[in-house]
């Protein structure tokens, strides 16, 4: 029978193999939030985004199996020696986070973990490290997974996983209750309701622009509508740390070179933010600032960076919002061909014109004339 000091060991096990699942499973549900997560830290020199990750959710979800379900003890060595690599190369590039200001979100658990990094990741990652260090020394001394040490515990052991298991569960009772009542003072975002035409595809709803305030910055303030009315104009709400934000930033300048019909505006959510975002490089030259103090006009389109909306100078949203680079790419790509596709129309109906005055006769054509 296993001694009382062993469960503790059996308790490190049992929280890094449901770690590493938990995190595997929302990283494989969606691979870009990964990609984004690597972009904000500043690790594509040595982590090449899209393969990572499609390989690294998997190969967290293999450690966690093992962990839990090897019946001896080789495999679980293995494993939990490149769970504590896996938790110390973590806690390395937490704490690179923190030193160089790299704050957006890490996804470390998918795309619903897009909390700021933060002290308190880092302790996090310290407490994982710790328990990490503690499955390697569990798997060493000649324990096998998770469950079969289990089953391999006397009546005092199974009281200690017992109470372990009670404290746990009341702690996330209380995480997921704190969230339900954050999420309610979040404003509410209220998109129109999908429309399709007769062929089954999705319409472009077009609603007005909402009544947000922003600030120029000087600290002049205006509105959405305010300033979409004497032109179309594209807001990119972006944040200095972001690293998809830093790369679509540094696009912009060629974005609107390319859209003269449209005003492009990059939007950080502070005057901190935009100052960060100058000293860093990322600050798009030639093109007007504006700040969303806190966010609150970005609240109308949803949640994320970077978000991009399109505001008509009729008054009605012309696109978006889009949210992560590669839909706002994409959005700035579809409204490259709208324009492209409207003076292709346009030329068409010049040339039509012409045809139909030289077919009309030399008296109606301009310089013909007697």
């Amino acid at each position: 029978m296993l001694t009382v000091p062993t469960v503790p060991l059996v308790l490190c096990t049992a929280l890094i193999a449901l770690t590493l699942l938990i995190s595997g499973i929302a990283k494989a549900k969606d691979p870009q939030s990964t990609v984004t997560g690597i972009e904000n830290l500043g690790l594509q020199k040595i982590a090449p985004a899209r393969a990572v990750s499609l390989i690294l959710p998997w190969f967290e979800i293999a450690l966690a199996t093992v962990l839990l379900l090897s019946p001896v003890r080789l495999p679980a060595v293995i494993a939990s020696g490149l769970a504590l690599v896996l938790m110390i190369f973590y806690t390395v590039v937490i704490a690179r986070a923190l030193a160089t200001g790299r704050t957006a979100g890490c996804n470390c658990f998918g795309s619903e973990s897009t909390a700021p990094v933060s002290r308190y990741t880092l302790f996090r990652n310290l407490s994982l490290l710790v328990a990490a260090a503690g499955t390697h020394a569990a798997a060493l001394a000649g324990g096998a997974g998770v469950l079969f040490t289990l089953f391999s515990l006397d009546a005092s052991g199974w009281l200690w996983a017992g109470g372990a298991a009670l404290i746990a569960a009341t702690l996330d009772a209380v995480r997921r209750g704190d969230a339900l009542g954050a999420a309610d003072e979040r404003p509410q975002v209220i998109l129109p309701e999908p429309v399709y035409d007769e062929n089954g595809e999705e319409l472009y709803v077009r609603m007005p622009i909402p009544l947000g305030a922003l600030y120029l910055e000087d600290g002049r303030r205006t509105t959405m509508r305010e300033i979409a009315k004497t032109q179309a104009r594209v807001l990119v709400f972006v944040s200095a740390t972001c690293g998809g934000c830093v790369k679509f930033l540094k696009t912009m300048p060629q974005w609107q070179e390319r859209l003269p019909q449209v005003a492009l505006h990059p939007v950080y959510s502070s005057l901190e933010s935009l100052n960060k975002s100058r000293n860093n490089g990322s600050f798009p030259e030639g093109l007007t600032p504006l700040i969303d103090r806190e966010s609150a006009s970005a609240a109308n389109f949803g949640y994320g960076v970077p978000l991009a909306v399109v505001l008509g100078s009729d008054g009605l949203m012309a696109g978006g919002p889009a949210v992560g680079l590669e839909e706002v790419e994409a959005l700035m790509g579809d409204i490259e061909e709208q324009f492209a596709e409207a003076a292709r129309l346009a030329e068409e109906e010049r040339q039509e014109q012409i045809r139909k005055a030289f077919a009309a006769g030399p008296s109606n054509v301009e310089g013909d004339h007697l």
